[in-house]
């Protein structure tokens, strides 16, 4: 067993013995007979540190022995100093603690309980049963900075089975059992089972922000982040906000109604813009009809109009095949990609899924769709007009063959 010493968050370094060093696959697992360094568990994040002159990476636990991935061997029996980097430790230890504290007050101000805890170099999450709305989120990320502010200290305890059965508690972890059972307050809003390392007061979290938040199997996921995670964030969010407002020629605070109003004129313009853009497909489908050669009493069109997207090209092929028998196969080039559309009228036998097929090879791209419709795109080339030329003619024989 080797003895766990980063529970007491004073000691930052101690002298230990090795006890095992064996050769992995990328780099060396060592063992000693005590740590400060903590191992990944529990939600937490590995300690990173140092065994003397090598360098740990990583430290997980296997039956009560705390192995510690290092990038080089040592001799077993040699008696080494252990520390953990100062940096990462704070780090885990403020978003684990903030962990705790918000979902103490989750479940004490709205009864919801935290099903799910994550923790990534950059990010952590909490996953609650219940849907919170902004409102309720907003008070959590207030309330829980206020138990940052007052600095409570974080106590520990440790229990046999039959004492943490009667003691009140926010969760108790599964399958808990023996005389070694730790049990942590935090913040004076939370109580449970755990065995990660915490801020020895909660003034150390600093500060905690829940930056973002979704609805998550019927309850909510929140984003959060403490201590110098949440300062980065809200000096981020800010030089954000300070940039929107240059843009906009107002104050930061104002930022949101000017981001709104153009949001409102932009959707205005959008709406004239598909209006002419309709009025002019319809006009231009009424010319193509008229000038389009009849093969077998089908009007035929092959035709590029460049800039069009695909959905306006679609609209476009509707347009021309609602009317009257006829085929229609429609190109647009947007930037390094040509756009086709391929309509026929109801009626009409030839198979546009097949003649697709028949252009995907022509041109090198991909598509398909029905036997009424089909779309496929292709790598803009030089002769692109030539090779539409070609098809036309293609298109012209399926269709003196129907």
């Amino acid at each position: 067993m080797t003895k766990k010493l980063y529970y007491d968050p004073k000691c930052t370094s101690c002298e230990a013995t090795v006890l095992a060093s064996r050769a992995m696959e990328d780099g060396y697992d060592i063992l000693l007979d005590a740590t400060v360094i903590y191992p990944e568990g529990g939600g937490q994040l590995s300690d990173t540190g140092r065994i003397g002159k090598a360098v740990v990476s990583h430290a997980r636990e296997e039956n009560g022995e705390i192995w510690h991935r290092a990038d080089r061997a040592l001799p077993v029996g040699a008696v080494v100093r252990v520390e953990f980097d100062p940096e990462p430790r704070l780090d885990h230890t403020q978003q684990h603690t903030g962990e705790h504290i918000l979902s103490g007050l989750a479940k004490t101000l709205f009864g919801a309980v935290n099903v799910g805890f994550h923790m990534a170099e950059d990010y952590a999450t909490i996953d609650l049963d219940l849907p919170l709305d902004e409102e309720q989120l907003h008070l959590l990320e207030t309330e829980a900075n206020r138990a940052v502010q007052r600095n409570v200290p974080t106590q520990t305890s440790i229990v046999n089975e039959a004492e943490l059965a009667e003691i009140p508690l926010r969760k108790r972890a599964k399958g808990l059992s023996g005389e070694d059972i730790r049990i942590v307050w935090c913040g004076g809003v939370d109580s449970c089972t755990c065995c990660g390392t915490h801020c020895a007061e909660s003034g150390e979290v600093g500060l905690i922000r829940i930056t973002a938040h979704m609805n998550y199997k019927g309850g909510t996921r929140l984003w959060f982040a403490c201590g110098m995670r949440a300062v980065r964030e809200a000096q981020e969010n800010a030089r954000l906000v300070e940039k929107l407002a240059r843009r906009f020629s107002t104050k930061p605070e104002s930022v949101l109604e000017a981001v709104t109003k153009q949001g409102d004129e932009l959707s205005s313009l959008k709406r004239t813009l598909r209006m002419r853009t309709d009025a002019l497909l319809t006009a231009r489908a009424a010319e193509l009809l008229q000038a389009a050669e009849t093969v077998q009493g089908i009007k035929l069109i092959v035709h590029a109009e460049d800039g069009l997207s695909a959905q306006e090209l679609k609209t476009f092929a509707e347009k021309l095949c609602a009317a009257e028998p006829a085929v229609a196969v429609l190109f647009s080039q947007t930037g390094e990609t040509v756009y086709y559309q391929l309509w026929r009228t109801a009626g009409v036998s030839l198979s546009m899924r097949d003649v697709c097929a028949a252009l995907n090879a022509l041109t090198g791209g991909k598509g398909g769709g029905r036997d009424d419709a089909a779309q496929g795109s292709a790598k803009a080339q030089p002769g692109f007009a030539e090779l539409a030329a070609q098809f036309e003619g293609y298109l012209k024989q399926r269709v003196k063959g129907l």
